[in-house]
């Protein structure tokens, strides 16, 4: 043999036993190296820190990347294929297929994915049978780039316009998927029609089970901007959500997310929403809002939601809510109320408050309150005044108004108010 063909053949033999070398290493290590196809590198090495995920040439891929080989076919995970067709754009795109075969290829970052998934290249390169699973996974070559930022967790969506392109079985698994942080900033990156269209396409439980496992900030941002962009839409999700789930989403939110929300939704939708909560939470909600949140709430809410609310509210947070509006809303909630619902509330409230929430009501509002009251209630509210507050209050209403509200009382108890009682009144009650 010539010196040359004798070079020749000792380098062949090298580079055979690297190859094997490098493939034990490689099995022993738990990892499977996956086949090359033209313009991807021979094998992957996927490398997770605080600055994102790298793909880089030259490795190999962990086993837990779901791949698998049977009879010689490799089936790889829908994040393999996806960072195959980042791989496969990449060389497209930079029409340098050598680079992106060597060992020396650029690590792909989060940022570098999400370029290459919005490329226009990616319709191309999804034409390649390669490719066939993933594009029966999502049915269309659109829905593609932004269910590989999801499945390869990626914080935000290269075409998030697109994202309801995506089946909603699918969808509602990729999204169920995500860390609790990355799912915010996916869905915060979203447009806020999209958005509302996305979580319609899920069902009530997926979206209630989503949005509680976000923090209270990231929920609310989403809320808002649902809530700015298809009040009515949102009101039909919320109200198909489970109560129990409802309310550990609403509580958690902040106060300022919260009201925008309610507010934003019909008058109708409020109240229903607020009468499937729990008691606790739904005062806890509602002593958390401002004045003025709390008279955009409940201000043209129909009065069967009013009931049912104010009946279930704890005597204290009736009366938080009530002592907190301007009068003229606390007597306009108040006049709609049945009379025994007020009544439960007035004779729960501290006689402090009590009084001066009667003293600064508007007379009309006064008087329809007051004549609304079971007699026992319309008693027990007048025992709890100071006697300068009885006699404040019935002065200020005309006489025959006050007349008519104090003749429900039986003589025992209007004989006791003798000297509480405005004087001018007196003989108007043929009082003995």
């Amino acid at each position: 043999m010539n010196p040359l063909a004798k070079l020749l053949s000792t380098k062949v033999l090298a580079w055979s036993l690297a190859a094997v070398v490098t493939g034990g290493a490689a099995a022993a290590g738990g990892t499977v190296a996956f086949s090359s196809s033209s313009s991807t590198p021979a094998s992957a090495s996927v490398s997770g820190n605080a600055g994102g995920t790298h793909i880089s040439g030259g490795g190999s891929v962990p086993s837990s990347s779901g791949s698998s080989n049977t009879g010689g076919t490799t089936t790889l995970s829908p994040a393999k294929e996806c960072y195959d067709l980042a791989w496969k754009v990449q060389s497209q795109v930079s029409n340098a297929e050598s680079t992106a075969n060597s060992a020396e290829a650029d690590a792909l970052s989060q940022a570098k994915l999400e370029s290459l998934l919005s490329n226009p290249a990616v319709s191309t390169v999804l034409s390649s049978p390669t490719f066939s699973s993933l594009m029966s996974t999502v049915n269309n070559a659109t829905a593609v780039p932004d269910y590989c930022a999801m499945t390869l967790k990626l914080p935000s969506l290269p075409v998030p316009s697109d994202l309801t392109e995506i089946p909603g079985s699918v969808l509602s698994q990729v999204l169920s998927a995500l860390p609790a942080s990355t799912l915010g900033e996916v869905l915060n990156s979203v447009p806020a029609s999209e958005l509302t269209a996305t979580f319609g396409e899920l069902s009530p439980t997926t979206a209630a089970n989503l949005l509680n496992s976000l923090s209270s900030n990231a929920a609310g941002q989403v809320l808002t901007s649902m809530a700015n962009s298809g009040a009515g839409q949102l009101a039909s999700l919320l109200g198909q959500i489970p109560a129990s789930q409802l309310t550990s989403l609403l509580s958690g939110l902040p106060v300022s997310n919260l009201t925008t929300v309610l507010d934003a939704l019909p008058a109708s939708a409020v109240g229903t929403l607020l009468s499937s909560l729990p008691a606790t939470p739904m005062g806890s909600m509602m002593t958390s809002m401002s004045p003025t949140g709390l008279t955009g709430l409940l201000s043209g809410m129909p009065t069967s939601s009013l009931t049912s609310i104010f009946s279930a509210l704890p005597s204290g947070d009736a009366t938080q809510v009530l002592t907190a509006l301007p009068t003229s809303a606390a007597g306009s909630i108040l006049g709609q109320l049945p009379g025994g619902v007020a009544g439960n509330i007035l004779t729960g409230m501290p006689s402090s408050a009590l009084s001066g929430l009667l003293s600064q009501l508007p007379t009309s509002d006064l008087t329809s309150v007051l004549g609304g009251l079971p007699t026992s209630d319309l008693t027990s509210v007048i025992h709890m005044l100071p006697a300068s507050s009885v006699s404040s209050i019935f002065g200020s209403l005309p006489g025959g108004q006050a007349t008519q509200i104090l003749s429900k009382l039986p003589n025992s108890v209007l004989s006791g108010l003798k000297g509480e009682l405005p004087t001018g009144l007196l003989p108007q009650l043929n009082l003995p």
